[in-house]
């Protein structure tokens, strides 16, 4: 991978020594793609040798890469000259205004101080916050992984018995993109005094545990998205840098332990195991190839944190569902926009509310013929009043169930009947079966303490009743400001004279698919009952499994086969903003589901 430098920053026969592949500006400049952009927030004294350490883990892609290196304001470190910095180092200040595609930020030999005593803290606070808005991925090295852990999930460390010291063994507990390629186990150097227990991140929906043990505690976690990785090891350390510490460490009489399992036979003088480089590189190429550049969009500007995620009815079938889904959205401040379907199934001999809405609405519809032939049917008629009025009573009591058990009564229990006279009053099938996701987008936003936008407002339906996508992402570009929390209903819209218009059945997923389009959100979560998309149904096949990757066609070809996975018509909108869709379950939030991007 070619990389972008300054001059001089590093001699050209240490480059070549190293095999680092670096170009001039001119001539990348007449490439047709865009390099991307890397910050290195160097926070080591000796910041010539992590800088070589790094730059020789990115230079392992065929990717073009532009490095800033960005140093503390706030502090000037003894071992690294002013004149280096000056020249060839960036502070905050200078770059707070720009956007990254990736950031790194290293360790520092200050984890036994409080966090508020360290000189630069205040400083180091706003870049972690700048990396949450600004930076598509971020990796977190020792102990600023140690330090954003604290700063993002209030998670403090703990100091260890003795020094984490040497090179420890891991085993992957789950698969992640990071690890592709990686062996079951995997070599890590180390080297601090203390440690995150992975028990103490178990309760973070945000985040994975990838590797860990009880003596290092947790190895290598990240976040879902892998916007965030916490890297608490170091991959780049050079083979002697380990060896260099233990004998620093020794002539300045410390307490210390031999680095574990480092030397041959646990003799220094036998020389160094150097077991790391190879899963050192693969580690940081896919970090650089699946976290970033194929993540990251072409416009950097458009990095931004803001999601879209729905739910569907079976999520929000009674208030233990609801609960459940206000859990998730709590576990994640990125989930700023909420689309939610009428309440599913219950169970399995339950029926979807708007199962019994479209129940209703043929109900008044028979209503009407019988009082044409009122003599003859007056038997028919009376009866289906009985039973307009037991599933108007049936779905309202659905409604005050959940309002009840959440303790949204006041108040909302005579909004709830407000629309329930509006349903017996309206002859229209369209406003009748929508009232579904109405009721539940209203209940969800009170409970959430979110603001409601009704869907009739934003999304447009053009004379021949299909979706005007662009009247619609104006509407809604107007309707939902930034960093506002918002609940809206799907499955409907309105015509330009603001009557309701329905989707086909499924259609919260078009509304979720059109808001995600139109804001250009990160991601498109549509929360259901299942695991992903399934090569089969699993009521039928107890070995069926579940697909983590498909391309948009692929999803498409299943869709079309007959699978009730998602809405055919909700693709094109995110497909057309290259937005990922991640098909989630409810019930098993920590499930990675299926992703679907070209």
């Amino acid at each position: 991978m070619p990389l972008i430098i300054p001059k001089d920053l590093i001699s050209q026969e240490t480059l070549e020594k190293e095999n680092i592949f670096i170009m001039d500006e001119n001539r990348a400049g007449t490439q047709d793609i865009r390099p991307l952009k890397i910050a290195i927030v160097n926070l080591m004294p000796k910041k010539e040798e992590t800088e070589l350490q790094l730059i020789r883990m990115l230079s392992n892609t065929a990717l073009q890469i532009n490095i800033d290196l960005i140093r503390m304001k706030t502090h000037n470190p003894k071992n690294t000259s002013i004149k280096h910095l000056e020249r060839f180092y960036k502070t905050f200040d200078e770059v707070k205004d720009s956007k990254y595609d990736a950031m790194i930020v290293t360790g520092a030999p200050v984890e036994l101080l409080q966090y508020e005593k360290i000189k630069y803290w205040s400083e180091l606070k706003e870049i972690f916050d700048y990396a949450k808005e600004n930076v598509f991925s971020t990796m977190f090295i020792c102990w600023s992984a140690q330090a954003a852990i604290f700063h993002y999930y209030g998670v403090d460390c703990q100091v260890a018995d003795e020094k984490v010291f040497g090179v420890f063994e891991f085993d992957k507990l789950q698969e992640d993109k990071l690890f592709k390629g990686f062996d079951d186990t995997f070599s890590l150097p180390t080297s601090r005094h203390t440690l995150v227990r992975e028990e103490d991140l178990a309760d973070i929906k945000d985040l994975k545990i990838l590797a860990s043990r009880p003596d290092t505690g947790v190895g290598i976690a990240t976040t879902h998205d892998n916007r965030f990785v916490f890297n608490f090891g170091h991959f780049e350390y050079e083979k002697d840098t380990l060896h260099k510490e233990y004998l620093r460490d020794i002539s300045k009489n410390r307490k210390i332990s031999i680095p574990k399992d480092y030397y041959v036979e646990d003799d220094y003088k036998k020389g160094i195991k150097l077991r790391w480089r190879s899963v050192g590189n693969l580690f940081f190429s896919n970090w650089i190839n699946y976290c970033v550049y194929q993540e990251t969009p072409y416009e950097i500007e458009e990095i931004k944190v803001k999601n879209v995620s729905k739910f569907g009815g079976s999520s929000l079938s009674d208030h233990i569902q609801f609960s459940k889904v206000k859990d998730i959205i709590s576990k994640n401040d990125d989930r700023d926009i909420i689309v939610v379907s009428a309440p599913g199934k219950r169970n399995t001999r339950d029926t979807k509310v708007t199962d019994k809405l479209i129940e209703i609405h043929e109900n008044k519809k028979n209503i009407r013929d019988i009082e044409d032939i009122i003599e003859r049917l007056k038997i028919e008629l009376e009866g289906s009043k009985d039973m307009l009025s037991r599933n108007i009573t049936e779905v309202k009591g659905r409604f005050e169930d959940i309002a009840v058990n959440l303790k949204l009564e006041d108040g909302f229990l005579t909004e709830i009947n407000s629309v329930f006279k509006d349903i017996e009053q309206s002859d229209s099938r369209d406003f009748i079966i929508s009232r579904g996701e109405y009721l539940n987008a209203r209940i969800m936003a009170k409970y959430l303490g979110y603001k409601f936008i009704d869907a009739k407002d934003v999304i447009v339906f053009d004379k021949n009743k299909e979706v005007d996508l662009k009247e619609s992402y104006k509407r809604i570009n107007e309707h939902f400001k930034e960093k506002e929390k918002v609940v809206i209903p799907g499955f409907y819209g309105a015509d330009l004279y603001g009557n309701i218009i329905t989707f086909d059945r499924g259609g919260s997923d078009y509304t979720g698919s059109i808001i995600a389009g139109a804001l250009n959100a990160a991601v498109y979560e549509n929360w259901t009952d299942v695991n992903g998309v399934m090569d089969s149904d699993p009521k039928k096949n107890e070995n069926s499994k579940t697909y983590k990757n498909l391309s948009y066609n692929e999803l498409s070809k299943i869709i079309q086969s007959g699978a009730e996975v998602y809405q055919l018509d909700a693709i094109k909108p995110v497909r057309d903003k290259n937005i990922t869709i991640k098909i989630l379950n409810t019930n098993d939030p920590e499930n990675e589901g299926t992703s679907v991007r070209d």
